[in-house]
């Protein structure tokens, strides 16, 4: 019945449009597109998707000589086709001017409206087949490249012409037909309206074109290829089955039907695209034919077939993209996805995230990331983030507060590019994770409490246990701060740090007896490693109580024949590096001394603890107890004096080093007790009756995301 009725409307409304002036007609049809472009939000927010992605200037493409059978080599940026395909009459085709690097949403909102208005268009045109003839297409179509066409066909070789979903890819084969060139197309039979899809098939028929469809077509094809007619097929569709191939910087799948057709019967392949110039006028270009060699095996021939086509429709696509169907998934199954990491400065949320990223990286091999550090344009531009990634239903609006929020800079950056997945870390950056994640349709995962952002904006939380958040489906508890570290990281590390011109080879005890080198040797001198953090809201690390630890270092390095390394944090105060900088300098037992205010530390954390074989750290700073429990090593952990404020209550560091201990990650001692707990430590290290645990977060996270992602 529905399908009747279809039929019905479709025949009615056909014999309305026949009857009014093709502009008229054309006009309407580009209204009811543009209606569609606000009835189908899904559709229209998936083009605008794929278009900001393929314009994303900020994005390299994917790095050459990964990912099997994808050629990354982009086409467009050639100036001649592969050795494997011979053309006629090629030339290099000039450049589409305007490199459009970076399409902000607006933009692209622009342009995909523009393209659902074409794309009505063209349906009013395909109903208006029953009066187009020969002169219609005089009228309305400007062709160029047509002496190639008519070359090839007076060449007695069997013909491809191959187009994509470009311009009214549907009007196509019917200006061949009118203009003496029966062609015989592929199509995708349509089940669910049957009666409707064959009086469409009708009308295309009575134009000279014929239809074969999909499933033993390939009969029907290689025969009327075996006649020398024109064959039409559309060759930008995916298939799983299909082979990658560079478009637009990221891989994406191509059918290789068309192009083992041509290999097999030897056809010369003949790309041409219909555009739409304005209102009902088009203009056909027909580029120069080309064939793959035979002399190359299948398999390589029809790869530089595609390459070389996919190079020639995104010339087509980059000289106007709202002529192109961006409505559809097409790169769903590529391998190449893009992150955006959002950093707040700190180097430790940074290091956090890029675990996570490492994590992902393990599912898309060819994953590209970038990490950016927007700035707030006042100080009420976090607030108004936060209050709007809390209100904003289906990301309205992401665009504007973004623009509103950050400063110019910031803003153009996030605003122009695009993203499969958004993490951030940190609360001064999770109302913006929401925001671009909205903005770019993406992915976002928040590394700690994102309060007071809800829970629900995120599609991964990953938070430390003892925050308490409640049990969600995407709330992902760990132990600490996310972190990773190998055995050979920690072993590349320390070579590193080795090598530091500060750093000390040869080490003198207290009475000034040279030490074995730290990891050389059969004998080798035990290393302290001591990590000193900073003042926090509920802890005051203070030059007393630095000194009261340094000394117990000191006395468990007399007693074991040790040296330590000593770094400090950002946070830590410059009374206490002052007072470290003084005592530590020239004491010999001190192989090396960083701090952060003077010393660049990428890597410092992981090469200390790739020397050590105790580590000291203090423990109001959980990231950097959360590094030390990683790596492997026993660490002894000591709570600096805590402020009035804080006394007498359960902060979230005791449940975090409460957690450590019932892992045996950690042991927490006072300060008084440090001196003896490095002797035993050290002792029962070497003895192999103490096995320290180890922190990994990393399976849990990993199994997580493929979970949730």
């Amino acid at each position: 019945m529905l399908d009747w009725f279809a039929c019905t409307c479709v025949k009615l409304a056909g014999g309305l449009l026949c009857r009014l002036p093709p502009s008229v007609a054309v006009w309407l049809g580009g209204q009811l597109g543009a209606l569609a472009y606000w009835l189908q939000p899904k559709r229209t927010r998936m083009g605008v998707r794929n278009l900001r992605a393929a314009f994303d200037g900020t994005w390299s493409p994917t790095p050459p000589g990964r990912g099997g059978t994808c050629n990354n080599a982009p086409m467009e940026a050639t100036s001649r086709p592969p050795a494997g395909i011979s053309t006629i009459g090629w030339a290099p085709p000039p450049m589409a001017g305007g490199a459009m690097a970076g399409l902000t949403p607006a933009q692209a909102r622009r342009i995909i409206h523009a393209c659902c208005r074409q794309l009505g268009a063209g349906v009013v045109e395909l109903l208006r087949l029953p009066v187009m003839d020969r002169a219609s297409i005089e009228r309305y179509v400007r062709i160029e490249g047509l002496a190639f066409l008519e070359e090839a066909t007076r060449s007695s070789q069997p013909v491809i012409l191959l187009t994509g979903h470009y311009g009214n890819w549907e009007l196509g084969p019917i200006v061949s037909a009118l203009l003496g060139y029966p062609i015989l197309v592929l199509a995708r039979a349509q089940d669910k309206l049957p009666k409707l899809y064959r009086l469409l098939v009708s009308y295309r028929e009575s134009k000279g074109c014929t239809v074969v469809h999909k499933g033993g077509a390939m009969k029907r094809l290689v025969a009327a290829l075996d006649q020398r007619r024109l064959v039409g097929i559309v060759g930008d569709q995916a298939s799983r089955h299909g082979l990658f191939s560079d478009f637009f910087g990221r891989p994406a799948l191509f059918t290789t039907g068309p192009f083992a057709l041509a290999y097999r019967t030897g056809a010369l392949i003949l790309p041409a695209f219909i555009r739409r110039a304005r209102g009902p006028f088009h203009h056909v270009r027909v580029e120069p034919p080309f064939r793959l060699s035979p002399e190359l095996p299948e398999a390589e021939a029809i790869r530089q077939g595609i390459t070389y086509f996919t190079g020639v429709l995104s010339r087509q696509i980059r000289e106007d993209p709202s002529q192109w169907l961006w409505m559809h998934n097409r790169w769903k199954y590529t391998p190449a996805r893009r992150v955006v990491i959002l950093s707040d400065g700190k180097r430790g949320h940074v290091k956090q995230s890029l675990v996570v990223l490492e994590a992902l990286r393990e599912r898309w091999p060819l994953l590209t990331h970038r990490v950016v550090e927007p700035t707030y344009r006042r100080g009420w531009g976090r607030l108004l983030a936060v209050c709007w990634s809390w209100w904003m239903p289906a990301g309205l609006g992401a665009d504007r507060c973004l623009a509103w929020a950050l400063s110019p800079a910031s803003a153009q950056e996030l605003l122009r590019c695009s993203a499969d997945v958004v993490i951030s870390c940190g609360s001064a950056v999770t109302a913006l994770n929401a925001l671009v994640a909205a903005l770019t349709q993406a992915k976002s995962i928040a590394i700690m409490n994102p309060a007071p952002v809800p829970l629900g904006r995120f599609h991964v939380v990953i938070a430390p246990r003892h925050d308490r958040l409640p049990p969600r489906s995407n709330v992902v508890p760990v132990i600490g701060a996310v972190s990773r570290i190998r055995d050979e990281d920690l072993r590349q590390a320390r070579e590193r740090l080795s090598a530091h011109p500060r750093f000390r080879q040869e080490a003198s005890g207290a009475q000034g007896a040279p030490l074995p080198p730290a990891g050389k040797g059969s004998a080798p001198a035990p290393v302290i490693a001591v990590l000193i953090g900073g003042d926090s809201p509920s802890y005051e690390l203070t030059p007393a109580f630095a000194e009261a630890l340094v000394e117990q270092v000191a006395a468990g390095c007399d007693v074991a024949q040790g040296s330590c390394v000593v770094t400090t944090s950002r946070r830590t105060s410059p009374a206490v590096e002052a007072w470290l900088s003084e005592r530590l300098a020239d004491d010999p037992r001190c192989r090396l001394l960083l701090m952060a205010s003077r010393d660049p530390l990428d890597g410092t954390m992981e090469g200390m603890l790739g020397c050590a074989d105790v580590a000291v750290v203090t423990g109001e700073s959980i990231s950097m107890v959360s590094e030390a429990c990683a790596s492997g090593r026993p660490v002894l952990v000591i709570e600096p004096p805590r402020r009035r404020a804080a006394r007498g209550t359960l902060t979230k560091h005791h449940r975090f080093l409460q957690d450590l201990i019932r892992q045996g990650c950690a042991r927490l001692v006072t300060v008084s007790e440090l001196g003896p707990a490095i002797q035993r430590t050290l002792a029962d290290h070497r003895a192999g009756a103490h096995s320290a645990g180890r922190v990994d977060n990393y399976a849990t996270i990993r199994d997580a995301l493929a979970r949730l992602l």
